[in-house]
């Protein structure tokens, strides 16, 4: 089971483990003498579903690249607002990632790099794509595709023909 399934029951596990504190917790205080509101059980209970799914969606980024190789770079980071949630429109969530481990970088003839990039998005399948870069001409060779002219600012072509990214850019897409 992957993706929503797996939330879904981290959603219901929280709910219910929610009941069952604030159950016991009314009962406690009904026992001494107050007398509480009978909503306060499913307001709590729908509180601490709605806390732990945007915990859980702003935490995905962070464990996602605790999963990475160690060397892993981030390259571009794609954050995304969602109707359902609101609160994405003021703080968007990362919803896609794209890496590269330097460990994969290898040399080819006439001065070709190969490099595998990791293409990571929430929900989905993580694919890794393997990517051509011409260092002297300045092109890009996506899997199965043509030679292209890197862009001046990809993280990409930086990673692989000049060694280093500093950071993912963030991309802030919203799709």
């Amino acid at each position: 089971m992957m993706g929503v399934g797996v939330e879904l029951l981290g959603v219901i596990a929280v709910g219910i483990g929610a009941a069952s504190v604030l159950y016991a917790g009314m009962h406690a205080l009904r026992k001494a003498g107050l007398d509480l509101p009978l909503w306060l059980l499913p307001a709590g209970i729908g509180l601490a579903m709605i806390s732990y799914s945007i915990w859980n969606d702003y935490a995905w980024f962070g464990r996602a690249q605790d999963r990475l190789p160690q060397d892993a770079q981030l390259l571009l980071i794609g954050r995304d607002s969602q109707p359902w949630a609101p609160w994405t429109y003021l703080s968007p969530v990362a919803v896609r990632f794209a890496a590269l481990d330097p460990a994969t970088i290898s040399n080819g003839a006439e001065g070709i790099r190969t490099a595998r990039i990791m293409l990571v998005e929430r929900r989905g399948q993580t694919l890794v794509v393997p990517q051509e870069f011409d260092c002297d001409a300045g092109l890009v060779r996506p899997a199965r595709g043509e030679w292209t002219a890197a862009e001046p600012d990809d993280p990409a072509f930086a990673a692989v023909c000049e060694g280093e990214v500093k950071d993912g850019r963030d991309t802030g897409d919203r799709g």
